[in-house]
């Protein structure tokens, strides 16, 4: 073998190592990308699972009715507002994570859409009343129009879009295998 071909063999060589080394770059940032959206995911169940979110859901759905007043709210204790704020600033929350592309809205729904189906018309009327006690109050200086609870109303308009089970799931998926 001639010094040429040499070269040539080694610069086909380097060029094929760079290429593995590309693909297994690849294949990290794709493992990566499914590990962070598992974390993510864990995330929203350890939410759903803590006391505070179901004493939340509790509140909303046995100590407010659908056409709630503000008062109705005010005369709630500390604890029961401290659980509604819990759903709402953990909705907000996966509401941003779901826009910026951190988390799958079928996932989202699939966690979610049980319990909206009683909750999510007082959801959404709570959200826009703290948003407006927020937005109308003195401590706020700011001429924002933003509520802190806007994405949460933005995700409930994206979970109602969102096809619906129509049989048990425990049915649909009766033959599932891992």
């Amino acid at each position: 073998m001639n010094l040429e071909t040499a070269a040539q063999v080694g610069e086909a060589l380097g060029g094929i190592a760079i290429l593995l080394t590309m693909l297994f770059g690849l294949r990290q940032v794709l493992e990566w990308k499914e590990t962070r959206r598992n974390e993510i995911t864990q995330r929203i169940a350890e939410h759903l699972g803590t006391t505070l979110v179901q004493r939340g859901m509790g509140v909303i759905a046995n100590d407010l009715n659908e056409d709630f007043a503000q008062e109705d709210v005010l005369a709630l204790s500390r604890e029961q507002k401290n659980s509604i704020n819990a759903i709402l600033v953990g909705l907000n929350s996966h509401a941003i994570m779901t826009f910026q592309g951190h988390l799958s809205l079928e996932i989202l729904s699939a966690y979610y859409q049980p319990y909206l189906t009683i909750l999510e018309k007082r959801i959404r009327n709570l959200a826009k009343l703290l948003n407006s006690l927020w937005l109308d109050s003195t401590e706020n200086q700011t001429d924002t129009v933003v509520g802190p609870f806007d994405w949460v109303i933005w995700l409930l308009d994206r979970i109602e879009e969102q096809p619906t089970e129509i049989s048990p799931v425990y049915e649909l998926h009766k033959d599932w295998k891992a």
